[in-house]
């Protein structure tokens, strides 16, 4: 019970990523908040949370509208008194032309992929400092991605928007310091979620034959670090970028371009 009566919002939870925060935080006794677009979704998951006995609300809110920010958070502060966690999860696609190769990007695609996922960052950490600054105490969690220091081909708006919420997490936690508010970021790996039951067997090996631990990441592995983030015994920690990617940029190169064998518990007598 690390997060026993805090009261935690995550925004974009009803799948992925953020479900698994707001259920492992549920279960480190949080009181937690659902967010997501889908009504059907957020009651659903709202359902299962409270079948556990735990306190939660759901409230369905678009977090790239700025009035709909302040009505999540309003609703929040009804039910529960006060915000004490954020984790900024939300992620929004555009699809007018900000992914693809460079040259055929689209200006409007570009600007408002960067617009509501840099504003939606924007609004919902600024009401939550707001509200925790008055006591003097809070933990916000971005979720950034290893595309903040590494690129990806195809996904240069989706690199460069990650790129910036780093920024702003090392900005925001300098700033509020003096608040007692830490700001934090997590950097996800290939993570087993939205969409990863339909990719094919064989591309699932690919990808896992580059990870050191030789496995994708789970929800899960990125609650645990949220959870870790958000806890008090992190008092100390604040304007980090925390990789959970498997070791996966600890490596200089991948495996099938590495200059020497990898070695395995199977190989290691051969050297």
């Amino acid at each position: 019970m690390i997060l026993k009566d805090k009261v935690a919002v995550v925004t974009g939870s009803t799948k992925g990523i953020g479900r698994g925060i707001v259920r492992r935080f549920a279960r480190e006794g949080a009181k937690v908040v659902v967010n997501g677009r889908n009504p059907a979704e957020v009651d659903a998951l709202v359902s299962e949370i409270k079948a556990d006995g735990s306190q939660v609300i759901g409230v369905v809110a678009d977090v790239t509208q700025e009035p709909q920010v302040q009505r999540l958070f309003d609703e929040t502060l009804r039910a529960f008194g006060t915000v004490d966690i954020l984790v900024n999860n939300a992620q929004t696609y555009v699809n007018k032309g900000e992914k693809g190769p460079f040259l055929k990007m689209t200006s409007a695609g570009w600007d408002e992929y960067v617009r509501l996922n840099m504003g939606a960052l924007f609004y919902c950490t600024h009401r939550a400092a707001q509200i925790m600054a008055e006591k003097r105490h809070g933990a916000i969690v971005n979720m950034s991605s290893n595309a903040a220091s590494r690129a990806h081909r195809l996904s240069i708006a989706y690199d460069s928007v990650k790129g910036a919420i780093d920024s702003f997490t090392r900005a925001v936690a300098v700033d509020l310091a003096p608040w007692g508010i830490r700001v934090n970021a997590i950097r996800p790996g290939m993570i087993a979620a939205t969409g990863w039951e339909n990719v094919p067997e064989e591309e699932k090996a690919r990808r896992r034959s580059v990870i050191p631990l030789g496995r994708e990441g789970f929800p899960e592995d990125i609650a645990w670090a949220a959870v870790f983030l958000a806890a008090d015994d992190a008092g100390y920690v604040t304007g980090q970028c925390f990789e959970v990617d498997g070791g996966l940029l600890a490596q200089g190169r991948a495996p099938c371009a590495e200059l020497h064998k990898v070695v395995t518990p199977e190989n290691i007598d051969r050297f």
